[in-house]
């Protein structure tokens, strides 16, 4: 797939630069820096889904106590993910 970006000249011509330094590409190294982003969303997923599957696996006989009620702001935990 090819994409076209918006990247201020002066970002493009400093990673070019640095690119070339270290053997390789402006290309390869965008291209390796949004498989390593995949990778990590890919394992954050996962880890969300063994958490998931670990909190149900270890509920009470019978589930969950009659009449508790999901609050967002105290079961949800958020994560941010740069």
């Amino acid at each position: 797939m090819s994409i076209t970006l918006s990247i201020p000249p002066a970002i493009v011509q400093e990673v070019r630069e640095w690119a070339e330094e270290h053997g390789t590409s402006l290309n390869q190294y965008i291209r390796e820096c949004l498989e390593a982003k995949v990778h990590e969303i890919t394992e954050l997923r996962a880890r969300k889904v063994r958490e998931f599957k670990n909190f149900l696996l270890n509920l009470p006989p019978g589930g969950l106590p009659k009449g508790y009620r999901f609050n967002r702001e105290r079961d949800a935990v958020r994560e941010v993910v740069t």
